[in-house]
């Protein structure tokens, strides 16, 4: 993945500016829902029965395939708001159910975690990571709009963005 960004211009600049404030929100809440699990061990500050864990690790897992179908699915997929010059819009397989399958699993993925590790405290810091996903829908489909060619049409034939028949 890419680290520097190629393809902002004037009017999708404000949106991927949102990277310099998300992108750490995010980071706090993926850490905090790795860290956060070994204080709570040490300290006996919650218990989860066996079986939720398990259950929570499936969980875990089905958001972890799900990144790895979106980003083989879509080649464009980057950890930074940008829009390539090549870049086409990819609206089959699982974008043809959500426009952000790749937020979809990761949201999967950080609230699965910090229950397979055995601690209820942890989904603190794991809803923080979840609402800055949110939010960052916010901003790229802002660009997206902006800088790409039929998203805004796209945006009618396929309306959830992270959950089917939801949201």
């Amino acid at each position: 993945m890419k680290v520097k960004k190629v393809g902002v211009t004037e009017k999708t600049k404000r949106s991927a500016r949102s990277d310099l404030f998300i992108m750490p929100l995010i980071s706090i809440g993926f850490i905090g829902a790795i860290i956060l699990p070994v204080f709570d061990y040490r300290y006996h500050w919650s218990t989860i029965p066996f079986t939720v864990e398990i259950i929570s690790l499936v969980v875990t897992n089905i958001g972890l395939i799900i990144i790895d179908i979106a980003m083989v699915q879509n080649a464009y997929a980057l950890k930074l708001l940008d829009i390539n010059k090549d870049q086409k819009l990819i609206d089959t397989g699982l974008y043809s159910h959500v426009r952000h399958p790749l937020y979809s699993g990761a949201a999967l993925m950080i609230l699965g975690m910090p229950i397979a590790l055995g601690s209820w405290i942890s989904l603190i810091p794991a809803a923080v990571g979840v609402l800055s996903l949110i939010i960052r829908i916010k901003f790229e489909e802002e660009m997206l709009i902006k800088g790409m060619d039929g998203y805004d049409e796209y945006r009618t034939r396929v309306k959830y963005k992270l959950i089917p028949k939801i949201y």
